[in-house]
């Protein structure tokens, strides 16, 4: 669902912060460091791990932008550990509710562009509830992913929108 950066870029980024610290102070670091490598196979565990390794050794210890880019680094992990989690269940929603409203097949991507391109061209109304039900559900998933915290989500929740 997030356009930029990817999930790998993400995770490159994150390994090459951690390849910059000392191997020496940090033990662990270096397995962590393996972990990212192989990002294809980083599952829920092993960013929990590494969240963890990051949490209790590298942001006690470290000082200046080290230490802001390890809470960069975490929250990061954080958003990619939701998206694994969350966002088959809300992509196969989205492409189903686009798919109605658009009365085309198509994946997420394809789909999105066609809905752009007829709200643009003004074949779709902005004022539409079907419409407006899609983007509020829409809007709502990213925000659970990206910005769960965020204080308008936990409102929009609290007044009984969607959270798919």
């Amino acid at each position: 669902m997030r356009s930029e950066p990817t999930r790998k870029e993400l995770l490159i980024s994150i390994r090459s912060f951690l390849e910059d610290l000392n191997l020496e102070v940090f033990r662990n670091l270096k397995k962590h460091i393996d972990t990212l490598k192989n990002i294809n196979e980083i599952d829920d565990s092993k960013i929990n791990e590494i969240v963890q390794f990051i949490n209790d050794d590298l942001i006690s210890n470290l000082t200046g932008h080290n230490r802001f880019y390890a809470f960069v680094a975490r929250n990061s992990l954080q958003i990619i550990q939701r998206e694994i989690n969350l966002i088959n269940g809300y992509e196969e929603k989205e492409i189903i509710r686009l798919e109605k409203l658009l009365n085309e097949k198509g994946d997420i991507k394809d789909l999105n562009k066609i809905l752009c391109k007829r709200i643009s061209d003004k074949e779709l109304d902005r004022d539409d509830n079907e419409l407006k039900d899609h983007l509020i559900r829409t809007t709502m998933a990213k925000l659970s992913i990206d910005q769960p915290n965020y204080s308008g989500y936990l409102k929009a929740i609290n007044d009984g929108y969607s959270q798919d």
